[in-house]
Formats: C-alpha cells, sequence, structure tokens
C-alpha cells in the first residue's frame, strides 16, 4: 500500500510530538514507539514517549527506554500524539486524556482490524510490522536512520517476523531489514536478546503450557492454559509468556493453537496462531479481540471455561468453512 504522503510531511514541519503504542506490548510495538521518538528527538523536535507501565525488562537494552514516562504530567502541549501498533483506539497505551482535545492523531498500523481511528491514517495490512511502516515513513521524511534508531526498528521488525519466519516476509522485508543493519549494530546482539536470553521463569512457564496441552479436533488445534497463581508461584511476570501461543503451533498436522491466560481482576487474556486454513483475527472479533489473519488476540471477563468453549467452537467452525471452500 502506499504511504499516506501527510504522514512525513506532518513529521517534518510539526514540533511537539507523543508517540504512543498499545497496552501489553510486544517488540513491535516497543521497537517503533523507541525508534519514532529517538528520530523524532534527533530532528530536533520536542517528543516525549509514552506508556501506561514500565516496559518488559526483555527490552531494557534498548536506547532511548529510559526516557519512557509512565504517566503524562510532564508532557506540555503537543500538537500531534503518533499512535503505533495499536489496532483499536482503546488500546492505546498511557494516558492522553488531558491533551488530546487540542492535539491530533496519527495512527500508523498494520493491522487489519484498524478502524482507521486517527485524524491522519496509514494503515498497511501487507506489512510485516509497524516498525516496517515507521522505517518508510521517517525515509519519506528524508531522515537518515542512526544506528540507535535502526536498532529499536530492527527489533520491532523481527520480533514481529519471528526472526523472518512467519508468512507475509518478502523480498522487501529482507531489504529493509538490510538498510537497518547498514547503521552498524549487530544483528546478533538483538536475536540473542529477543529469542536466546529469556528468564528461567519461562522456563518454567513453557513447561506447564505443554503440559497441559490439549490436542483437539483430530489434531488440528491445541489449547493450553496458563492461570494466575502460576505467574506468583513460578516468580514470572505476563511478559514471561510472550509468544508461548507459538510453542504450540509447530507440531505436524496442527492448524491452529490457543493460549488462555487467566489473569487479574477477572480479565482473561488469549493468544491466538494459525497457519494456512485459519483466520484467528475473525474469531478473535467475534469475542472483542482483533489482530491479523495468523496471530490475534482477546481479552475478555467470560470465566475461563465458557471462554474456552466458544473458541474451540468458533475453530471447528473455521475449520469446516475452509474445507467447504
Amino acid at each position: 500500500m502506499m504511504m499516506n504522503p501527510d504522514i512525513p510531511v506532518l513529521l517534518k514541519n510539526e514540533d511537539r510530538f507523543v508517540v504512543v503504542s498499545h497496552t501489553n506490548p510486544d517488540g513491535d510495538a516497543i521497537g517503533s514507539l523507541l525508534g519514532m521518538y529517538l528520530a523524532l528527538k534527533e530532528m530536533g523536535k520536542i517528543v516525549w514517549a509514552l506508556t501506561d507501565k514500565e516496559f518488559p525488562h526483555l527490552y531494557g537494552f534498548l536506547p532511548g527506554i529510559a526516557d519512557v514516562l509512565t504517566e503524562p504530567s510532564s508532557i506540555q502541549s503537543p500538537n500531534w500524539i503518533v499512535v503505533l501498533d495499536v489496532a483499536d483506539k482503546p488500546r492505546i497505551a498511557g494516558d492522553i486524556s488531558g491533551f488530546q482535545k487540542n492535539a491530533k492523531l496519527i495512527n500508523i498500523d498494520h493491522h487489519p482490524t484498524n478502524p482507521a481511528f486517527g485524524d491522519v491514517n496509514f494503515i498497511d495490512t501487507s506489512a510485516t510490522s509497524t516498525a516496517e511502516l515507521v522505517f518508510r515513513v521517517l525515509k519519506g521524511a528524508g531522515y537518515a536512520l542512526s544506528t540507535n534508531v535502526g536498532k529499536c526498528l530492527y527489533t520491532g521488525l523481527v520480533t514481529d517476523t519471528g526472526c523472518f519466519r512467519f508468512s507475509g516476509v518478502n523480498s522487501d522485508t529482507m531489504r529493509i531489514a538490510a538498510e537497518m543493519l547498514d547503521t552498524g549494530f549487530e544483528s546478533y546482539e538483538i536475536t540473542r536478546r529477543m529469542f536466546e536470553e529469556f528468564p528461567l521463569a519461562r522456563l518454567h512457564l513453557e513447561r506447564l503450557v505443554l503440559d497441559r496441552a490439549e490436542v483437539l479436533i483430530g489434531g488440528r488445534l491445541v489449547l493450553s492454559v496458563l492461570k494466575t497463581d502460576d505467574f506468583t508461584r513460578l516468580g514470572a511476570d505476563m511478559s514471561d509468556a510472550e509468544n508461548l501461543v507459538n510453542r504450540l503451533r509447530e507440531y505436524q498436522g496442527v492448524q491452529a493453537a490457543i493460549l488462555i491466560t487467566d489473569m487479574e481482576n477477572g480479565l482473561v487474556r488469549v493468544s491466538l496462531r494459525s497457519k494456512d486454513s485459519v483466520d484467528v483475527s475473525a474469531i478473535a472479533q467475534t469475542l472483542g479481540g482483533g489482530g491479523h489473519k495468523y496471530a490475534a488476540g482477546i481479552k475478555s471477563k467470560l470465566p475461563v471455561n465458557e471462554l474456552k468453549e466458544r473458541l474451540v467452537h468458533a475453530v471447528s467452525d473455521a475449520f469446516e468453512h475452509a474445507n467447504s471452500q
């Protein structure tokens, strides 16, 4: 999809920005936010990065992370709020209510469920990551990537592509990755930290996920559940479970995987993954969630057992529909 030409012009000509992303941020959200924040700062802009709570420790090596605010009291009169990787406006992390009346929204995203909630939008569902879109926007603004910005955006790119393993990766993806690497950081530093240096608490969570895995619908669906007290007992936090659902999808014959996490305050988080035959974003939307065809999520207040039953039924229907095509 063609880039919205208004956005590079705004980044060049406007002066005061707040950069935000989504709740429970992943590597693409964090890398995109930090990359945009640092680039705007290097362009001489007045810019703040805002979220709702500290980023997971996994991302502590990224430049600019110490600058990210968790409350907005020091943010003064921004003109533009740059919203990155947020599928729907209620998922914005950080309290923007105090300056939203006088600031306009720039919405940059690659989720197909995004309703174009910004005043200015750039939504490209063919992109592998929002980091890729930030890269394109910054280039369009005439900005030459620094090492720090390249490092942040590359982190977003490799995490959302599963280190270039997921569907949608193409020659353009690799060319963009090469341009990021040309800024001068080590690729292995990123991939090692993202994929090879998990805390031991994650190992114990992974063991639970696999021990509790249910193989359903003739081996085409694998589902597992994590409970709130699992995290307390193991000294883990929610970020340690990020992308564990992918482990359930890795086996021959498995077409869809679901990880249900019973969180605090009566909330249940669902991560859905699929291969070729099931659009999990369509399933997620029926339960108030969203995402991509092969990766989606839901937050729900339904009891775990009811949610599980509805999800299994929905996946079964999706398989039947796919078989009838």
